[in-house]
């Protein structure tokens, strides 16, 4: 048994109940930080702006609200999960050690690969997945709600808003990227200290997809692949890296097209948001 496991066998069932109340308000303080504090930090270093091709939905529908309580709550239980393989050392293969300053200087030397690792096994399944939802027989279920949004723009309030399979499939793919990074790396390589950069970096992107900050690292994220996605949705179905795209043949630079066919899609657009108005 884990140690977080008899921990919480000697509580009773008022204090677990307290204690899960607690988790999900803390990951909601974390959602708030992301907006209130992340996004605008990175806006506030870079000064480019996407233009929008399109208007954006401004206001939420119930399903909306219904959908962004329903990602939060599902968060809370991903974080309680990913918390519970990382203290199961002998399955997670990690140290949880924060005073163990050799670990963590160990983790830190290793964590611009083991991120690497983690992003590119990641978005391998999740650009599959996301393929797979624009199939036409099963758009309308489940992705379509998500790419009512044409011009997102609210950060963390946008990406999230998704069906909740949608939402619960593309969160604990990074429960499953990190249980693959720890098979292929040495045991003790990796420290929770990765777990909570990864999750958090991951929280940031995805964050920074949906919003209109011109953020981009050379071959590596750009948010204008993203947003071009929720336009033109047979193309960029990655979601920190466009490489499977380019491996797979679905990459598409915005610009990239020939004028009057640029001209035609974002009309295409604009009738599409005028219906969903």
């Amino acid at each position: 048994m884990s140690a977080t496991g008899s921990f919480m066998d000697d509580l009773s069932p008022v204090a677990k109940g307290a204690l899960q109340l607690v988790f999900v308000g803390i990951i909601y303080i974390g959602f708030a930080f992301y907006n209130s504090v992340v996004i605008p930090a990175v806006a506030a270093v870079v000064p480019g702006r996407i233009p929008l091709h399109v208007k954006p939905l401004e206001k939420f529908t119930t399903t909306d609200k219904v959908f962004i309580v329903a990602a939060k709550v599902v968060t809370a239980l991903f974080v309680y999960h990913v918390y519970q393989f990382t203290v199961n050392t002998e399955l997670s293969r990690m140290s949880v050690d924060f005073f163990d300053v050799a670990a963590v200087l160990t983790a830190l030397k290793w964590f611009p690969l083991h991120l690497a690792i983690l992003i590119m096994v990641y978005d391998f399944f999740y650009t599959l997945f996301h393929w797979a939802l624009h199939w036409p027989p099963i758009y309308p279920l489940i992705h379509k709600h998500h790419h009512r949004q044409m011009a997102p723009f609210r950060g963390n309030s946008d990406a999230i808003n998704d069906h909740p399979i949608e939402y619960i499939s593309g969160e604990y793919l990074h429960l499953f990227a990190l249980y693959v990074l720890t098979r292929l790396v040495p045991a003790g390589q990796v420290h929770a200290i990765t777990a909570i950069l990864f999750i958090f970096i991951g929280g940031t992107l995805a964050s920074l997809n949906h919003t209109r900050v011109n953020f981009h690292i050379p071959y590596m994220f750009n948010v204008n692949s993203h947003d071009y996605h929720h336009r033109q949705p047979r193309v960029n179905f990655g979601q920190y890296v466009m490489f499977w795209d380019w491996v797979f043949g679905t990459y598409q630079a915005e610009g990239s097209l020939p004028a009057d066919k640029r001209a035609a899609l974002q009309k295409k657009a604009k009738e599409e948001a005028e219906k969903i108005q």
